[in-house]
């Protein structure tokens, strides 16, 4: 017997926090279920699971993507990403370490283009205003934008190490 009914499953599109907490939610259902790796199970599954801002989200996906939880969860981790205000050094210091983490786990930390794009769509507010001022060969290097986040966001931050 399933340890969470799908009635229990919902998904909203609030954040990323919602969002690992639904994947990891769909993936102990479709274990228990013996589905795990049934991808087009899952994939329907997780259909039946959308509501108000991620089931219009859902329904704008093209119908592959819909019809596949490997692409659907790598659709949504995508949309529903870290977002960067920049209220705290604190912020500054886990938003790096999380675009880094993301840029190791792909295989990707040597490009310095690659981590610099994922964190492009992560900034919000004043932090998007002041990412946006950055000059251009700043956005664009991984290595130049994270010592540029630091300098900008970490001044406020008492852990007793530089973030340089």
């Amino acid at each position: 017997m399933a340890t969470n009914e799908p009635a229990d499953l919902e998904f909203q599109g609030k954040d990323l926090k919602e969002c690992e907490q639904f994947i990891k939610a769909v993936n102990k259902q479709a274990q228990a279920e013996g589905k795990l790796r049934d991808d087009a199970w899952i994939a329907d599954l997780v259909a039946t699971c959308m509501t108000g801002d991620a089931l219009i989200w859902w329904s704008s996906l093209d119908e592959e993507t819909q019809a596949s939880w490997k692409l659907l969860r790598k659709a949504m981790l995508s949309r529903y990403r870290l977002r960067f205000t920049g209220k705290s050094g604190a912020e500054a210091e886990d938003f790096v370490d999380w675009v880094r983490q993301r840029a190791l786990d792909s295989g990707k930390l040597d490009d310095p283009t690659w981590p610099a794009k994922l964190a492009s769509g992560c900034f919000m507010g004043s932090a998007l205003r002041w990412y946006t001022a950055l000059d251009p060969g700043i956005r664009g290097d991984w290595d130049s934008l994270q010592q540029a986040i630091f300098l900008q966001y970490s001044q406020d931050y008492k852990e007793g190490s530089s973030p340089l």
